[in-house]
């Protein structure tokens, strides 16, 4: 388990702390949870009330906030300097330079870089490269002519399809399938899927693409569980996708767009820079920049508020109208 007293993690944080630097942290938690030789943090005022209850050893605090809790870390960014904290605790604890297990198949025309961990029942095909310090999980396939960058992790049962490519930092959990099967790996072109450094996907998530519709996904986004990427698909860098989302073919998602569980963006959709889709929705139509949607069809979430305001509302009007109507005259039929 990797140790740091709060000096040496202050220094690999480029940050300030108050108190007894040589406390050993050997963890992270958050503040209900944190115990003795764990760091945890405080960013939202909300829990400002919790820390004469916290038991970690240290807390991140923001830089004007008054505590009389020590030791502490002041920052500027408690979320960002504790997410910083977090990988450097996590980190090194992949397993590494395992070697080839002698269950697995790695075809001679096959690279691998130093240090590679390639665990029991795996399947490199030929011409595939794989970088240095990648693990890959028992049941991993990696198809012809398909690149992994550098420290690349595909837990088990991934699947990468012939000439996909994935960059350096790349994790892809239990059951991802990348690209197509039939992709040719002599075919000149485009890669069928690019993912770029520091993607991450979640358990079962698909991303298909062709030569002639590659999909690409940014630096640093992130997907949940049983995400599906259609052919053509083009994700910008640091994107949020919840579970269960699907985007169709050819739509573009810029950067930094959070999509929220359950989503259905559709076909050549754009969905602008920032912006943010409420669960369930689903996005018909081109969505602006750093704008809130939500609903089915998706709108502007203060519209589908104000129409959910009034169909809720609706019981009451009817029975307002129906109490007006007993209150009329009958009509005279012949009349």
């Amino acid at each position: 388990m990797l140790t740091y007293t709060l000096k040496e993690l202050c220094d690999r944080l480029g940050e300030s702390f108050e108190g007894d630097g040589s406390i050993l942290l050997s963890g992270v938690a958050e503040i209900t949870a944190a115990q003795a030789g764990e760091l945890s943090f405080v960013a939202n005022p909300k829990y400002v009330a919790k820390i004469p209850e916290c038991h970690a050893s240290v807390l991140i605090v923001p830089k004007d906030l008054e505590t009389t809790f020590r030791p502490v870390i002041r920052s500027s960014n408690p979320y960002l300097t504790f997410s910083k904290a977090l990988y450097l605790f996590h980190k090194d604890q992949r397993k590494t330079a395992g070697g080839v297990h002698p269950t697995s198949h790695v075809a001679a025309s096959a690279q691998l870089g130093r240090d590679v961990t390639i665990m029991a029942n795996v399947v490199v095909a030929g011409g595939a490269r794989i970088g240095d310090r990648c693990v890959l999980y028992p049941g991993v396939f990696v198809g012809e002519g398909a690149v992994l960058g550098e420290e690349v992790t595909l837990y088990p049962h991934v699947s990468i399809y012939p000439r996909c490519r994935l960059g350096d930092r790349v994790i892809l959990h239990a059951g991802c399938r990348i690209g197509p099967m039939d992709a040719d790996p002599r075919g000149e072109g485009p890669a069928p899927v690019v993912l770029d450094p520091d993607v991450e996907l979640g358990a079962n998530g698909v991303v298909s693409g062709l030569p002639q519709a590659p999909t690409h996904i940014g630096e640093g986004t992130k997907a949940d569980n049983l995400v599906q990427i259609s052919a053509g698909a083009q994700i910008g860098p640091h994107c949020i996708i919840v579970a269960q989302v699907t985007i169709g073919e050819h739509a573009t998602l810029e950067e930094r767009v959070t999509i929220a569980g359950q989503v259905v963006v559709a076909p050549g959709v754009r969905i602008g820079a920032l912006a943010r889709i409420g669960a369930k929705s689903f996005v018909t139509s081109d969505v602006p920049p750093d704008a809130d949607y939500w609903g089915i069809p998706a709108q502007p979430a203060t519209q589908e508020k104000r129409m959910k305001a009034n169909v809720a509302r609706l019981p009451k009007l009817f029975e307002k109208i129906r109490s007006m109507e007993e209150r009329l005259p009958e009509s005279d039929p012949e009349k």
